[in-house]
């Protein structure tokens, strides 16, 4: 889905949907406080500004109140109270007549009607104010002439109290025939109808709630399952590697292509390399351990070289030249056709090429025992693997090799040229000693920014992995015995690590080939002063 591809995207979706949550809630209790106003203010209008013919009637009936005095001196007084009640009652009829209309008019409210008005209340509130009009007509009659007796005004004034009761009694009678209105019944139906409004408004509030609580589990269940139980799965494996087990690997833990799968993608990629650099380390500590093992043993075939080496080189060439001339006397004075003579020669010729043997076994042993540093100078490595081929390609017993170098384009590079020309002639020759006739010796360049890879091939005997870890231990040799000296890949070892480089053997066992692989740097590290 678009909303759950990134954790961005379930984030904003998460929020928004809490958001919306929200935006409910806060509505469900605006809706709430705005129904309660409105049930307040229906009540409150109910209560305050419907009609009320008893407040109606009761302002008539204190019209007559002014005639409990007798004495004639207050008749003024009286007129002038007289008419203030009717005006009084008056503003209330007008009160209840505009109540009465606008009942008519707003049946939610009050009481419903059956038209704009009621029509008997136009009828009979105009008989109402005609009523008043003629009390009205009565107040002008309080006015005596001048010399009037008591008796007379008297008289008189009991009998406009007697005009205006009848009158009072006639408003009693259109009043009691206008519409009824009861207040307490209609409060009563409108709390009714509140509570039946609150009630569906609590349904559908908890419907609400129900709605949001569920809602925001499901938010809470798939923000664990999609946040924080990948989260804890990651912290878990960084744990777990962290602790030492570099071949633990994070399973995916997302079923998006999100910032989970590459940060899980990343981290096992740098557990691979936690892994390779583990194991590089450890296989650069085991070659350093091999390398201070083989330098203790060479050191020590360096003090036995420098005691004796002088002391065996005398003997042997004394012993060579009296071999060549007992070999030259014999030739002059016994038939060379005879057995013992040849027999005897065979002899003599085998002293002295033995005696060269351990000669040139000597000399290597003094190689080693000086150790001298060349100076390395910017050279051409192409041609000096070339020159080597060159050397070894006429000889006879390689012919039925196949030999396979096609870079002809220089590659300069900060090297001693007769030492690496040592090293590429032991390894090319060690090559086609392994294989047979037919056999195949591949040499190839590699180039990098800042080394270069010399990988010799050939498809011939191969190793065993016991032979793979000692090839470079002095005097250690596979060859058959008078073959080999067993110093040639112990020199080469130490020319190569000389350049600052490594040199790795490889096969995948006996009659699989083998391959040596030299990592030589394109410039020599500058030595650190002393």
């Amino acid at each position: 889905m678009f909303f759950l591809k990134s954790i961005r995207r379930r984030l904003v979706t998460g929020f928004t949907v809490a958001f919306v949550l929200l935006l409910l809630m806060a509505s469900a209790a605006i809706w709430g406080l705005n129904r309660h106003q409105h049930a307040v203010s229906t009540i409150h209008h109910l209560v305050h500004h419907s009609p009320d013919k008893a407040q109606l009637e009761s302002a008539i009936n204190r019209i007559i109140l002014p005639f409990t005095p007798s004495k004639s001196e207050v008749a003024e007084a009286m007129q002038k109270d007289f008419l203030s009640r009717i005006v009084t009652a008056r503003k209330e009829a007008d009160t209840y007549y505009r109540r009465s209309e606008e009942a008519a008019r707003d049946p939610s409210q009050f009481v419903p009607g059956r038209g704009g008005t009621y029509p008997l209340l136009t009828r009979y509130m105009d008989k109402v104010y005609e009523g008043l009009g003629n009390l009205d007509a009565l107040a002008s009659e309080f006015q005596f002439a001048p010399g009037t007796d008591e008796k007379t005004r008297t008289t008189h004034i009991a009998a406009i109290k007697q005009a205006a009761m009848e009158q009072v009694a006639v408003l009693h009678e259109n009043l009691n025939r206008l519409p009824d209105y009861d207040k307490q019944k209609h409060v009563a139906a409108s709390l009714i109808g509140e509570q039946r409004q609150s009630t569906r408004m609590l349904k559908n509030v908890r419907i609400i709630i129900l709605v949001a609580v569920i809602a925001y589990g499901i938010t809470i269940f798939f923000g664990f399952r999609w946040v924080s139980n990948p989260l804890r799965a990651i912290a878990s494996g960084a744990s777990r590697i962290a602790n030492g087990d570099t071949d633990y690997r994070l399973e995916p833990v997302s079923h998006w292509k999100d910032e989970f799968f590459d940060l899980t993608e990343n981290f096992n990629r740098m557990a691979d390399r936690f892994h390779e650099s583990e194991d590089h380390l450890s296989a650069k500590v085991e070659e350093r351990s091999r390398q201070l093992v083989r330098s203790e043993r060479l050191a020590g075939v360096g003090f036995l070289a420098a005691g004796v080496a002088h002391e065996i080189n005398n003997p042997l060439q004394a012993m060579s030249m009296a071999a060549e001339s007992v070999q030259f006397r014999l030739h002059e004075h016994l038939p060379p056709d005879n057995a013992d003579t040849k027999e005897v020669m065979e002899r003599l010729d085998m002293i002295q090429r033995e005696s060269k043997r351990c000669g040139q076994i000597t000399r290597r042993l003094l190689d080693f025992a000086r150790n001298e540093r060349q100076e390395k100078l910017p050279d051409d490595l192409t041609r000096v693997i070339g020159e080597v081929l060159a050397m070894i390609r006429p000889m006879s017993k390689y012919q039925d090799r196949e030999i396979i170098f096609d870079r002809s384009a220089p590659l300069i590079m900060e090297i001693n040229a007769s030492q690496m020309k040592q090293v590429m002639l032991n390894l090319i020759a060690n090559a086609l000693q392994a294989t047979d006739s037919g056999g195949r010796v591949e040499v190839r360049i590699e180039e990098h920014t800042d080394w270069v890879v010399v990988a010799v091939k050939d498809n011939g005997h191969g190793m065993k992995p016991e032979n793979v870890d000692n090839l470079f231990e002095p005097f250690y040799t596979t060859k058959e015995t008078g073959e080999g000296t067993g110093l040639g890949l112990s020199i080469t070892h130490r020319i190569v690590v000389d350049h600052s480089g490594t040199i790795d053997p490889h096969s995948d066992g006996p009659g699989k080939g083998s391959t040596f692989r030299l990592r030589l740097p394109r410039r020599q590290p500058q030595q650190k002063a002393a």
